[in-house]
């Protein structure tokens, strides 16, 4: 048999492997999957997307050291594959190799410089890892100073950076599209959780404290951060921040508005100074038994982003009616349209510890036919009935 005949051999037969390798993924089989699409790979070795798809099974088994294999030889076979390096790129950043992470993501971007999803990754990592601007530290070398701060991978950022990047954005943004609201369980663990918590009664870390206690408006704690802000808190508006911009211009986009929101935060945040809003917005919540915030709006300036974020900090309790229990009971986030007419005008989420909150600033999206427009609302949270919640929030915008 010539050469040629044995290559096209090996490529019918590589085929058919990959097609059966995919059909016991789709069956639960991954380790057989893994199997079969490794003997395709070697039966066509010079064969990029092989290696990949070979290395996208072995990550779904936590076998990350082989993936990065796979996406090295895909590299390795054909140096413009965009695809591998953004691949190779989140591996390095769940590694905390912050330089490789940015590189490879780099690499991607130049390859296929018109992939949202490529820049979306980039600018995440450069975020983390680079560029900190006067929200937080301004390199990697001055991070620690007396709050504690440490690089990011010491303080589990690179896991939360992978952990963002790996969220199904398009299912965020239909939820967001259809209720104004989507919840992400677990953004953060339980360990970070706690460390802002601790933050609560560090006086030195707030510009502001409003004590809260009028019938009409609501009762607890509201302790907004000076600058600059913690790290962790500034890495979670730098790495959300350029997937909820993708969502709201793809509202802008529908609503016929072609005043589109920067693709990176800081860009934004230049913007906010540009109008005089210069204030850190992110603020720690805290809320005892008997207290609650009565629906409103975040605005305090011209300039404000149609998206923010808000994570609980505090278990919830085993029951409502567990008083003995170190967690909260009552709390339940509201998002209500204005006005209030039906009762699925008001949503409630009874959120836990580290699950975050999206929601609609001022207005949600609402198609009336084949027209596009926004129906205010305004957010606020359920009486607590018994222990302490400890939330954070996160406004995009900064404040005047």
């Amino acid at each position: 048999m010539s050469a040629k005949k044995q290559r096209d051999k090996n490529r019918r037969r590589a085929s058919k492997l990959a097609q059966q390798a995919w059909n016991a993924a789709e069956a639960g089989n991954l380790h057989l999957a893994v199997k079969v699409l490794g003997r395709a790979a070697q039966l066509q070795p010079a064969n990029p997307v092989l290696w990949h798809d070979l290395g996208t099974l072995l990550l779904r088994l936590d076998e990350e050291d082989e993936a990065a294999r796979s996406f090295e030889a895909a590299i390795q076979v054909a140096p413009d594959f965009a695809e591998a390096y953004a691949s190779l790129a989140a591996i390095r950043a769940r590694q905390g190799i912050a330089e490789q992470a940015v590189t490879l993501q780099r690499e991607a971007v130049r390859h296929a410089p018109n992939v949202p999803r490529h820049q979306d990754a980039l600018a995440a990592y450069e975020a983390l890892f680079i560029g900190w601007s006067t929200d937080a530290r301004p390199s990697l070398e001055t991070r620690a100073d007396s709050r504690g701060d440490r690089p990011p991978p010491d303080d589990g950022l690179s896991t939360l950076a992978a952990s963002i990047e790996g969220l199904n954005w398009g299912e965020l943004d239909a939820s967001l599209t259809r209720r104004g609201v989507a919840c992400v369980p677990r953004l953060l663990d339980a360990a970070q959780c706690e460390a802002l918590r601790a933050m609560f009664d560090e006086a030195r870390l707030f510009a502001k404290s409003v004590t809260m206690n009028k019938p009409h408006f609501g009762k607890g704690v509201y302790r907004y951060f000076a600058a600059p802000i913690p790290l962790l808190v500034a890495a979670i508006r730098r790495l959300v921040y350029p997937h909820a911009a993708q969502i709201a211009n793809r509202w802008q986009r529908l609503l016929g508005d072609h005043d589109l929101y920067p693709a990176a935060w800081s860009a934004f945040q230049s913007r906010c100074a540009e109008a005089g809003q210069t204030t850190p917005s992110p603020l720690l919540l805290r809320y005892e038994a008997g207290g609650f915030n009565a629906p409103h709006q975040d605005l305090r300036g011209d300039v404000f982003f149609p998206l923010q974020l808000v994570i609980v900090l505090s278990p919830r309790a085993a029951s409502a009616h567990d008083n003995d229990s170190d967690g909260f009971a009552g709390g339940e986030f509201l998002l209500c349209d204005q006005p209030e007419r039906k009762s699925f005008d008001r949503r409630e989420i009874a959120a836990g510890l580290g699950d975050a909150i999206l929601f609609c600033t001022r207005a949600r999206l609402v198609r009336v036919g084949d027209v596009y427009g926004l129906k205010p609302v305004m957010h606020g949270l359920n009486p607590i009935t018994s222990g302490i919640r400890y939330a954070i929030g996160i406004p995009f915008h900064d404040f005047t």
